[in-house]
């Protein structure tokens, strides 16, 4: 029996609460903050890194950073710095996975890939530059105890490593030209995907002093969203496009599950994400609960991108 489309069963966003409103505001606070990190140059580094940070995006990472920081009761000018590095590192995969040796992408988000503008050297080295400087960002954060920024920068290495983005990266590349299992495909998005959303979550949190319970809610919390993301980025994409496995294209859930499996595992992982929140002590669970069914509904838009990234 067909899916029917729906809101998730965990709704906990009432109509009382703007989300359009807030997470345009978390978007403009942290492309604000991003600007005055990299002002305008003569430098055609400097050119093609704003283009890379600078361009239209959902702010998605940095905003979960932020709201998990405000969740456990911390402050937005405390975490973001944290914020701002996670975004950097975010768009430096961005540039990296699309240069030709990795998926060799001529376009962005319907503007030419960096490297098609700057060349793939210069584009390297955008990237490059947005990851130091992203730690760099994170190792001086005023104010912050020497253990938590320790504790932070090795949460977010996990992430980044062989077993988070790089090693989900690696596994994409080699099974480009096979049809993925099941189960080798769901370790590609918990590595690809999934690790940075945790690590995004999970370092805002520990900026805003997380119990243990309220840490383990959240990290959760992340993974399961950052699954059900690529999942929704899946279904967006089999609208738009007739790539079949086995021809060099990395095979997606909607092809090893079909449309209807895709969605049922989507609302299944959207579900949980509220659902291991919900049940733990925090502060206003509503954005965070937002986030995830906004994460659903994209899924649900026939067009290339939603409303929500239109507005970014």
């Amino acid at each position: 029996m067909p899916i029917a489309p729906s809101m998730p069963s965990a709704q906990a966003v009432e109509p009382a609460f703007d989300f359009r409103k807030r997470m345009r505001e978390r978007q403009q606070l942290v492309t604000r903050a991003l600007e005055e990190q990299f002002p305008p140059g003569s430098s055609s580094l400097i050119a093609a890194i704003r283009e890379a940070l600078l361009a239209k995006g959902k702010r998605l990472r940095p905003i979960l950073c932020i709201e998990a920081c405000e969740w456990v009761g911390g402050n937005v000018a405390e975490v973001l710095p944290a914020a701002c590095a996670i975004e950097m590192i975010h768009k430096m995969t961005l540039v990296h996975d699309d240069l030709p040796a990795m998926d060799n992408a001529a376009t962005r988000d319907g503007r030419p890939a960096l490297h098609c503008v700057y060349g793939e050297a210069m584009a390297i080295l955008a990237g490059d530059t947005l990851l130091v400087h992203a730690f760099e960002q994170l190792a001086s954060a005023r104010d912050a105890p020497s253990e938590r920024s320790l504790s932070i920068i090795s949460r977010l290495c996990r992430a980044l490593g062989t077993a988070g983005v790089a090693g989900g990266q690696a596994l994409d590349l080699l099974a480009q030209r096979e049809l993925l299992s099941p189960e080798t495909l769901e370790n590609v998005h918990m590595r690809k995907t999934g690790a940075l959303f945790e690590a995004a979550i999970g370092i805002g949190a520990e900026v805003g002093g997380a119990s243990p319970a309220q840490m383990e809610a959240l990290t959760r919390y992340g993974m399961l969203l950052g699954r059900a993301f690529q999942i929704s980025d899946d279904i967006h994409d089999s609208k738009t496009a007739d790539a079949t496995p086995g021809h060099g294209e990395p095979a997606n859930y909607v092809q090893v599950h079909g449309q209807e499996g895709a969605l049922r595992k989507l609302l299944e992982l959207v579900e949980q994400a509220i659902s291991s929140i919900a049940a733990i002590h925090g502060g206003d669970i509503r954005p965070l609960a937002g986030i995830a069914t906004f994460v659903f509904q994209r899924a649900m838009t026939m067009g290339p991108r939603c409303a929500y990234a239109e507005e970014a």
